[in-house]
């Protein structure tokens, strides 16, 4: 009988090392859960075209740009038409539209999943906006070519009132905005679709 008590007891206590064990080494790793990050891709950066030359004398041109400028739904903020300069911009609250943030995966029980832009822009009792602006530049090879070349800058705004901002970042159409983190092996990124880019180019080379 004292025997098999002891066994028991023997028993018990290998079970309750191995419990202990598991939660030394599970628990932490619960509590650490790695973070995955996939950034967008960027290599829409490198085949980005946003010059455009044209058979034209830079006036032909401008006639053109400043038509279509009229018929957009842009603002314009300059037009200086000794320089063949203008500035559109608008704002909008589709920033996912026109930016991608990756994909972000906290893991763990409390961890983020999701789209990274919902995170640092969340909707909600919080107001997100997004402002571009459009910067067109008209330039006089010789008497008989012209080149437009143009630019789109961003600036996201996550503020609880205009003078409570909680998040302001800046960046262009060439240069993506880095974000680090309490990682250092992860920076994140944050940088357009293109989509506005392609249309402007579309709607650019129809001045041919």
């Amino acid at each position: 009988m004292i025997r098999f008590t002891y066994m028991v007891k023997s028993i018990e206590a290998r079970i309750l090392c191995r419990f202990s064990m598991f939660l030394i080494f599970v628990v932490p790793l619960l509590q650490c859960s790695p973070t995955a990050y996939i950034p967008p891709d960027t290599s829409g950066i490198q085949t980005l075209s946003n010059t455009i030359e044209y058979e034209q004398h830079a006036e032909e041109i401008w006639t053109k740009l400043s038509h279509y400028i009229s018929q957009s739904s842009y603002g314009l903020d300059s037009l200086d038409a000794k320089n063949y300069y203008a500035e559109l911009s608008f704002v909008s609250k589709r920033f996912h539209k026109y930016l991608d943030g990756g994909f972000l995966n906290e893991s763990g029980f409390n961890g983020y999943k999701g789209d990274f832009l919902e995170l640092v822009l969340p909707t909600g009792d919080y107001k997100s906006t997004l402002t571009c602006n459009i910067s067109i530049q008209l330039t006089q090879n010789n008497l008989s070519t012209t080149t437009l070349s143009f630019l789109v800058s961003y600036e996201t705004m996550y503020a609880k009132t205009k003078k409570n901002v909680l998040s302001q970042y800046k960046f262009d159409s060439q240069n993506p905005m880095l974000i680090s983190s309490e990682d250092p092996a992860i920076n994140f990124t944050i940088l357009p679709s293109f989509l506005l880019e392609k249309q402007l180019y579309k709607s650019f080379s129809k001045f041919h």
